[in-house]
């Protein structure tokens, strides 16, 4: 294991619910390095979507999404902060995209609920999660001491099998096709 573990993070961001800032804070405390989010907290609205960081010229929204998806196949772990307000589980159209991806990459990850996915969460994607729900880990890692949430994660990293159900051709390019999808609808952002 790297002397630094490093992961990102999905989840709904919200200025109502700092549920996922109040997680990363926990992870960046046990030392883990998470590089998305950017910040703990909500810096701004960009036409209208939550940003935790103002896009710039240099480093537009779209910049960012792809340099998330880039940490999601690198890094070992991926976390679903999956609650929102009185939502357990809750997984919205984004999150559930970049649990697909993690998936298509062979990377555990660790949710805080069983997932309960939107209405908005494509058919491939929601098939994709759906076949490998008793692959993935869930554990309300936001509660965990300091102590227990690098054991846990490590212990993830370390004794993930790397094996999902439908990890074929077919449903990467259905997902791949979900993700270009709200690329594009970030260029526009």
């Amino acid at each position: 294991m790297p002397d630094t573990m490093k992961t990102q993070m999905s989840g709904k961001f919200s200025k109502r619910d700092r549920g996922i800032f109040n997680l990363k804070r926990r992870l960046v405390a046990a030392g883990i390095e998470v590089q998305f989010p950017f910040s703990d907290k909500i810096v701004g609205e960009y036409q209208g979507t939550p940003v935790t960081f103002m896009p710039t010229a240099d480093q537009s929204f779209y910049d960012v999404e792809l340099a998330f998806f880039a940490a999601i196949r690198t890094n070992p772990v991926h976390i679903v902060h999956n609650k929102h307000g009185r939502h357990r589980g809750y997984i919205g159209e984004s999150a559930s995209i970049e649990t697909a991806y993690a998936i298509l990459h062979a990377k555990p990850i660790i949710l805080l609920h069983p997932p309960m996915l939107s209405d908005k969460v494509p058919l491939s994607v929601r098939k994709l999660i759906e076949e490998n729900r008793k692959s993935l880990f869930v554990a309300r890692i936001d509660l965990f001491s300091s102590d227990r949430l690098i054991a846990y994660v490590s212990k993830v990293i370390d004794g993930f099998s790397g094996k999902y159900d439908l990890c074929d051709v077919e449903t990467e390019i259905s997902v791949m096709e979900s993700i270009a999808k709200l690329f594009e609808s970030y260029r526009s952002v």
